[in-house]
C-alpha cells in the first residue's frame, strides 16, 4: 500500500488561509493609510484656509487701524478749529462788551454835559453865506472821551454823521463828527487825526 505524505496534505490548508489573512491585513493597512492620508490632506486644506482667513482678518485690522488714525486726526483738526472759533468768539464778545461800556460811559458823559448846559441856550446868530455855511461854537470839551458839545442841533438842520470843521481865530484846528443830536445842541466825536488837539469853549464850528 502506497504511503500518503502528510506534509503535502497539511501545507495547502495552512498556506492559503495565511495568504488570505495577509491580504486582509495589507488591505486593512492600505485602507487605514489612505484614510490617514485623506484626513491629513483635509487638515492641511483646513489649515490653509485658516491661514488665509487669518491674513484677511489681519489686513482688515490694519485697514481699520489706519481708518481709526485718520478719524482721530480729523477729530483733532475739528476740535482745534472749534477751539479757535470759541476763542475768537470770546475775544469778540469781550471787545463788544468793552465798546458797549465805553459807549454807555460816553452817553452818560454827554447827558451830564448836556444837563449842565443852561436851560435856555442863547444861540449866536447863524450867518448864512452864499455857500450855505452853518456856523456855531463849542460849548464844552471832554478830552478823556474825545468829544465836544456844540450849540448847533436839529433845529439848525444838523444831522447825525455831519462833519463839522473847528476854527480858532479863523485858523482851522480839526474836525468832529456828530454822534448825538438834540434840538439846540449836539455831541460830536473828535476824528482820529485830531484826537490830540486841545479844543476850547467858544471855538467856532462850521458845516460847509
Amino acid at each position: 500500500m502506497a504511503k500518503i505524505n502528510l506534509n503535502t496534505l497539511v501545507k495547502p490548508k495552512v498556506f492559503w488561509p495565511s495568504i488570505i489573512i495577509l491580504l486582509v491585513i495589507c488591505f486593512t493597512l492600505y485602507a487605514q493609510k489612505e484614510k490617514e492620508k485623506s484626513l491629513r490632506i483635509a487638515k492641511e486644506s483646513e489649515l490653509q484656509q485658516t491661514v488665509e482667513a487669518k491674513k484677511v482678518v489681519e489686513n482688515n485690522l490694519v485697514d481699520a487701524k489706519k481708518e481709526i488714525v485718520a478719524k482721530d486726526e480729523q477729530i483733532k483738526l475739528s476740535l482745534d478749529k472749534l477751539e479757535k472759533e470759541i476763542t475768537a468768539r470770546k475775544e469778540a464778545e469781550t471787545q463788544l462788551l468793552s465798546v458797549t461800556k465805553e459807549k454807555q460811559v460816553l452817553e452818560a458823559r454827554v447827558k451830564e454835559l448836556t444837563a449842565a448846559l443852561p436851560k435856555q441856550i442863547e444861540l449866536e446868530k447863524i450867518v448864512i453865506k452864499t455857500t450855505h455855511e452853518l456856523i456855531g461854537k463849542v460849548l464844552a470839551f471832554d478830552k478823556d472821551h474825545a468829544f465836544v458839545v456844540v450849540d448847533l442841533g436839529s433845529g439848525n438842520n444838523l444831522k447825525l454823521g455831519d462833519i463839522l470843521s473847528v476854527y480858532r481865530n479863523d485858523k482851522f484846528i480839526g474836525k468832529v463828527q456828530v454822534e448825538k443830536i438834540e434840538e439846540k445842541s449836539a455831541a460830536a466825536a473828535i476824528l482820529s487825526p485830531w484826537k490830540n488837539v486841545e479844543f476850547k469853549e467858544s471855538d467856532v464850528v462850521k458845516k460847509l
